[in-house]
Formats: structure tokens, C-alpha cells, sequence
């Protein structure tokens, strides 16, 4: 039986699964995250050391959540805010994060902005709000990553919002940073095999445990095999990734959206009008070696379309994309063409 924590992060503990991992759960980043961690061949890791791993991961966490939470008056991002347009100290990580999220921003042709906190606050998907074009074109001038500043040349490293009306959101891309700062931090304890799911951003390594009982058997290393979600049917996939070390990020229209006055509005907005992006791409799944990459680089593709946001991915080293269309099209980059089945779309009756 799976153990979820809906508590106290700090209280979640590791627990055995059916398939010989140790697994820890609970909910952070405003998402479920799963971690299942396996011994290698011939015995491997003692229980109690792929146990530590996984509490040092949990804890991890909770420094993140500490740092780049959106919510919490002590974190970074929100002392930044609070004392805009004056520079922070700020944790080596955070600094990290924005410094990279800019290079993002400079590559996605307009596409993605980490400063589009300013619009999105305007919306509200749960409730179905719908900024009017005057509040929109209010917060527009003050949407721009060059009103954002990372300082790293004293010892402390500091963070500057110099525009007061400017909301920075790292939501787009801390997911990836944090999994592939986790990754690292399971390797270095020697863990080789391991599955981390946040919350959507998936990082496997070490290919899949054997089980010759299984039919097909499965031998140690093979590929896992990821799920790509079809977003006409978020109860099925689309497509399958097989893939033994890497990661997978799906962006995609279906996650979170509502119809108003006879128009759907979709959470992926435009940072040159604020409004849902115009695309015919449904999803688009980056697959990478690094989690980062996946995030930083899915909202873009997306935003793109299908022929020009395949052709930006083709041009990306050891970036592979699956794209889903909205009339039910799959698209994919050259170099994960071996790795990739489809599923077909089941018929609604």
C-alpha cells in the first residue's frame, strides 16, 4: 500500500513498493513528487542507505520550497520583491536559477519570459477571471527579464527586481533545476537507479530493474518507458518514451484551462499580449538530458507551432521533442524516432 504524506513534509518517511524500490512521497511545489530509488544487482545499497538518499532528497525540497516559493514571506523571491527595486542576498541557488531562466528567456524568440508573473496574477483558472484589456495593457510595460539583475561578483549573491510592478515567477522552469539538483544529489550517494517524478518533470536513471517473470521479460537497464499524456484524453497517453537515463517535461494546453462565454481559455500566455497563446500545438514534450533543458525550452516549442516549433527543437543539441496537435497530429524531432511508439486516440462514443 502506498504512504502519502498530506501533512508535514518533514514527517514523510521511505516505505517499500511492489517493484523493490524504496519510494518517498508528499506534496511540495504546489505538486505531488515521488521518489523510488532501487538497489543495484547482487544486493547493492543497504535499505538504510537508499533510505538516507531519500530523506536527504525530501529535505532538499524543503530548502527549495524555502528559497523560490512564491508564497512565503521569508523566501528569496519575495524579499526581492518586498524590497524592489534595492539588490537582496540571496542563496548560490537562486541566483543560479535566474541567471539560467534569463538565457531561456533570450533564446525563446519572445516566447517565454520569467517576469510573467506580472499578467498571470491577473487570471485566476480556478475561478475562471478573464483580465480585461485594460488591466492587461496596464501590466505589460513592467513584463521584461531585463528588469530583472543577478549580481555575483561579491561573495554574497544578490537578486534585484528594479522594476516595482514587475512580478518575477520561476514556476516555469524551478521544477527542472530542482530534479536535476536532486539527480546529482542521488548519484553522489551512490544511488545508479532511481525514478524522480515532480509533479510532471520526470528524471530517470540507471534504465529499468529485471524482472524476468514479467512478459515480456525485462532485463536490468532497459528503458523505462514514460508516458506522453494525450490531450484529448488525460486519462491516456499518446505516445511512449523509452528512455534509460534522461528526462521528460510535457507542456501542454489540456492542464489547466476554462470556457467562458463560449471561448476556452488555456493557462499559456503570450508575454506580448498577455492573452492564451495562439497555437496549433496541443502539447509539446521535451526530452532531454537535463530537466532544465525540458523546462526551459517545452513552453517555447509550443508557443512556436508545430512546423516552426519542430524546427527550433531540430536546431537544439541533444534536445528531443514530441509535439501533439490540435487535430490529433503527432510530430517528433529525428533523434528520438526509435524511442517513440504511439498510442492511438481512443473513439469517444
Amino acid at each position: 500500500m502506498q504512504r502519502y504524506t498530506y501533512g508535514r513534509i518533514e514527517d514523510a518517511e521511505p516505505y517499500s513498493a511492489e517493484d523493490g524500490s524504496r519510494v518517498i512521497s508528499f506534496f511540495v511545489f504546489n505538486t505531488d513528487v515521488h521518489f523510488h530509488v532501487y538497489p543495484a544487482g547482487g544486493g547493492g545499497m543497504p535499505v538504510r542507505e537508499l533510505d538516507d538518499a531519500l530523506l536527504a532528497c525530501r529535505d532538499r525540497c524543503l530548502h527549495f520550497e524555502g528559497r523560490l516559493s512564491r508564497t512565503r514571506a521569508d523566501s528569496d523571491l519575495a524579499r526581492a520583491h518586498a524590497a524592489s527595486p534595492r539588490p537582496v542576498d540571496v542563496a548560490p541557488e537562486t541566483a543560479e536559477l535566474v541567471a539560467l531562466a534569463r538565457s531561456y528567456c533570450d533564446r525563446s524568440r519572445g516566447c517565454f519570459d520569467i517576469t510573467m508573473g506580472t499578467v498571470t496574477r491577473l487570471w485566476d483558472f480556478h475561478e475562471g477571471v478573464v483580465p480585461s484589456s485594460l488591466e492587461l495593457a496596464r501590466v505589460l510595460p513592467h513584463v521584461g527579464v531585463d528588469k530583472v539583475r543577478v549580481d555575483l561578483s561579491g561573495p554574497v549573491p544578490r537578486l534585484s527586481i528594479e522594476d516595482r510592478d514587475c512580478v518575477l515567477d520561476l514556476g516555469g522552469v524551478a521544477k527542472g533545476y530542482i530534479a536535476d539538483d536532486l539527480a546529482g544529489l542521488l548519484e553522489r550517494r551512490g544511488v545508479g537507479r532511481f525514478v524522480i517524478n515532480l509533479g510532471g518533470n520526470v528524471v530517470v536513471r540507471g534504465g529499468r530493474p529485471g524482472d524476468e517473470g514479467s512478459r515480456p521479460p525485462v532485463h536490468a537497464g532497459d528503458p523505462w518507458k514514460i508516458g506522453v499524456v494525450n490531450p484529448r484524453d488525460p486519462g491516456h497517453y499518446r505516445a511512449i518514451v523509452d528512455l534509460a537515463d534522461g528526462s521528460v517535461v510535457t507542456s501542454g494546453l489540456h492542464e489547466r484551462r476554462f470556457t467562458k462565454g463560449g471561448r476556452t481559455y488555456h493557462h499559456i500566455l503570450s508575454p506580448i499580449d498577455g492573452m492564451p497563446a495562439r497555437t496549433d500545438v496541443a502539447s509539446a514534450t521535451i526530452v532531454a538530458d537535463r530537466s532544465l533543458d525540458c523546462d526551459g525550452y517545452s513552453t517555447t516549442v509550443l508557443m512556436l507551432g508545430m512546423d516552426e516549433g519542430l524546427a527550433f527543437a531540430e536546431g537544439l543539441e541533444g534536445v528531443e521533442a514530441v509535439l501533439i496537435g490540435e487535430s490529433d497530429e503527432v510530430r517528433w524531432t529525428s533523434g528520438i524516432a526509435d524511442r517513440l511508439s504511439l498510442v492511438p486516440t481512443l473513439p469517444r462514443w
